[in-house]
């Protein structure tokens, strides 16, 4: 299944197309697949010595679900020891996505990290579509049938008396294997990944799990710093912290890590969270 979400095929030189998910019940494109896939494409004009250490994303709009994305690469910068591309999304006549992608050499350097939250295994952890039954008022039976591949547990205890200045979720995931050999496959299942549930942490102070009906939301900005390749078929451990919201909007950031406790990934989004108003 993931594999076949991120593939994109070469059409013509620094050119890929990738497809839609089939079978998708969302109503517009996620936003993890289409940050996959245009990393992907990157990837594929970077030496495979260079793995990508940082991408950014910029949703320009939403992405329809019955046709292919174009990827178009430019190849802003070879250096020494880091390269640079810049990668355009286009379905039909319409851009609906930019990114930005740092491709870097291994290098030895300063070395830090924070350690990972305290937290339940995730043998301990309730499904993630168990904890939406019980708290949010959004029907979970969407996300049983699209994250199906996903093994999601969710922190139920940070949904009981949460603080008013601050919002925080953390679940447990269990990533699929990507193969197919390509050395940068694993991280961008993590930029896939990464666009999980986050914006909804900026909903958590509000009394709101994941969203509701009634509050639409959309990306905006997302970024991925990558900081260690994780294991295909392992649990990672995502703690989710919004410390602002406001003007309609919401800020989220993230730590992606491994169930020993290495860093990861570091995610930060930006995004609309406009509740409706009555007519």
């Amino acid at each position: 299944m993931i594999d076949a979400l991120l593939n994109v095929s070469e059409v013509e030189a620094d050119v890929f197309e990738g497809q839609p998910r089939l079978g998708t019940i969302l109503p517009k494109a996620f936003g993890g697949h289409t940050m996959g896939q245009a990393l992907a494409a990157a990837c594929r004009t970077v030496d495979d010595s260079r793995s990508p250490v940082s991408a950014q994303g910029f949703f320009l709009s939403a992405g329809d679900t019955d046709g292919p994305t174009r990827f178009t690469v430019e190849r802003v910068r070879d250096g020494r020891s880091m390269d640079m591309r810049a990668v355009r999304a286009h379905q039909g006549h319409r851009e609906i996505f930019r990114l930005t992608a740092s491709f870097q050499t291994e290098e030895y350097g300063f070395a830090h990290e924070a350690p990972m939250p305290l937290a339940a295994p995730p043998e301990e952890v309730p499904p993630l579509v168990d904890v939406m039954d019980r708290h949010s008022s959004l029907d979970s039976g969407p996300w049983r049938t699209e994250w199906s591949f996903l093994d999601l547990r969710y922190v139920e205890e940070n949904l009981i008396d949460p603080a008013p200045d601050r919002g925080r979720q953390q679940l447990w995931m269990r990533l699929p294997q990507a193969g197919n050999g390509e050395p940068w496959r694993g991280r961008c299942l993590v930029t896939y990944v990464s666009d999980l549930a986050l914006l909804a942490a900026s909903l958590v102070p509000h009394g709101v799990m994941l969203g509701a009906p009634d509050i639409p939301r959309a990306t905006l900005t997302h970024s991925v710093h990558f900081h260690a390749d994780p294991t295909p078929g392992e649990w990672v451990f995502i703690d989710q912290r919004s410390e602002w919201a406001g003007g309609g909007r919401g800020l989220s950031h993230a730590a992606m890590y491994s169930r020993d406790g290495q860093r990861l990934a570091t995610f930060v989004q930006d995004g609309l969270i406009r509740q409706r108003r009555p007519r």
